[in-house]
């Protein structure tokens, strides 16, 4: 059974409750109305009457009386059977039926059986008969009624319930369809880009919409960037395994000595090596762009831990290059460390690689304006105006020839991506020929 069809039962059940429940409380609240005898209305109200009624001065007083009442009709006649007063009664006044006192009789008026009731009032100079009359169903008329409603109406209301309860339903699950068209569509691996966008229905349904477009707009990151990650390893390892191949068969030849066989091991080693971190540059530059992986933030000191990063960075050659620092104390932000260990590290390691020989790196840091700024200052090669926007692109390096050759060109490009994620940014300043100084601000 559908959701759509056990709802619309429910929902049903629940109406023909209801209904029942206010059913009953009407034959509760009319039960006096149900269970009352007519004929016994008929007697109080004749008695009633004939307690009412007085003569004075030669006359009858009718202005206390009763003529009709809950359906009891009263007529008024003297002792020699004519008549005094009567209501407008369905026919009783026509009536050739002889008085008996206190006697309930069955009498058929037009085909209608009715409650016939005589009083006679005896008022010493004269006497007065009181006759009253009631329907003999009055009490299943309004029985009769009750059920006639209930057979006809609620079989109506069921219907209409039924009817409005699957348009309901429909209306309820239409987004649910939606959503999962939305899923089946990416499921497929058809068409990552579909969404829900539910802009009407329900509040509910509304939530759930945005919350399924937010897993849907994860899930594309998640496989767009596992097209990259294989798109741009696919293209960067390329050509280290093609040297590590090329030594593997050179190491292969019987003339090889023992020198070129650890020849060959080096240069592998060192193509593995090379491999590894772009690998791993790769994955955390994927991962942080496409938010895949968390990385928390938390308020430290940002001079004691830039300067640690300083003492701990082991250049691979540095070609006599010195680094020094001028970090201002006390200083601090919110930033992850792992990260910003990354950006330290990489902005280095361009410092070194494009550096003049027995050259100087800066490193300082200082507050401007509630943020920390980043400086890293080498008097290297520089930058040349075209290229000072390239350099922040996946793979884009300057000429190797002027530099140290195997980076993998994605330092730079992570360092922006990391400046962004802590609500930063990362800059450049450079001069051909007299170096480059590389901001970070977070």
């Amino acid at each position: 059974m559908s959701a759509k069809l056990r709802l619309t039962l429910w929902f049903t059940l629940m109406v023909f409750i209801l209904a029942a429940m206010v059913l009953v409380f009407v034959l509760v609240i009319n039960s006096a109305a149900i269970t009352d005898d007519p004929a016994e209305r008929l007697v109080k109200t004749v008695l009633r009457n004939a307690d009412d009624v007085e003569f004075d001065n030669g006359r009858f007083d009718w202005e206390d009386l009763e003529l009709y009442r809950r359906g009891v009709y009263c007529s008024f006649y003297n002792t020699a059977g004519d008549l005094l007063l009567a209501a407008e009664d369905p026919g009783m006044t026509a009536l050739s039926l002889p008085f008996e006192k206190n006697i309930i009789r069955t009498v058929n008026i037009g085909g209608q059986d009715y409650f016939c009731y005589d009083s006679y009032v005896d008022m010493d100079i004269t006497g007065i008969w009181i006759r009253g009359l009631v329907s003999s169903s009055d009490r299943s008329g309004l029985m009769h009624t009750i059920i006639v409603l209930t057979c006809t109406l609620l079989p109506a209301l069921m219907a209409l319930t039924l009817g409005g309860g699957w348009i309901i339903a429909l209306d309820a699950f239409r987004p649910m369809e939606k959503i999962l068209s939305a899923a089946d569509s990416i499921s497929d691996g058809g068409d990552l880009t579909a969404r829900v966008g539910l802009k009407r229905g329900p509040t509910e349904m509304r939530r759930l919409s945005r919350a399924f477009d937010r897993m849907f707009a994860r899930l594309e990151l998640s496989f767009n960037a596992e097209r990259q990650f294989a798109s741009d390893a696919s293209h960067e390892l390329r050509t280290p395994i093609t040297v590590i191949l090329a030594e593997c068969d050179r190491a292969k030849r019987k003339d090889k000595s023992p020198e070129d066989f650890l020849a060959s091991i080096a240069v592998i080693e060192e193509q593995g090596k090379h491999m590894s971190e772009l690998v791993q540059q790769l994955l955390g530059l994927t991962r942080m762009q496409h938010g895949t992986d968390r990385y928390p933030m938390r308020r430290s000191d940002l001079s004691i831990f830039v300067e640690s990063c300083c003492g701990e960075f082991m250049p691979h050659d540095s070609r006599g290059i010195s680094l020094e620092t001028d970090i201002k104390p006390g200083i601090e932000a919110d930033f992850n460390p792992a990260l910003m260990s990354r950006v330290v590290q990489n902005l280095l390691q361009n410092a070194y690689k494009y550096g003049r020989e027995n050259g100087h790196i800066l490193v300082s840091l200082e507050q401007r304006g509630g943020r920390a700024l980043l400086r890293v200052r080498d008097d290297g090669i520089g930058i040349a105006p075209e290229d000072q926007d390239k350099i922040w692109q996946r793979f884009w390096q300057a000429d190797t020839s002027r530099g140290e050759d195997g980076g993998s060109g994605l330092g730079l490009a992570m360092v922006k991506e990391i400046a962004e994620f802590h609500g930063g940014r990362a800059s450049v300043d450079s001069e051909p020929g007299k170096g480059s100084t590389f901001m970070v601000e977070i």
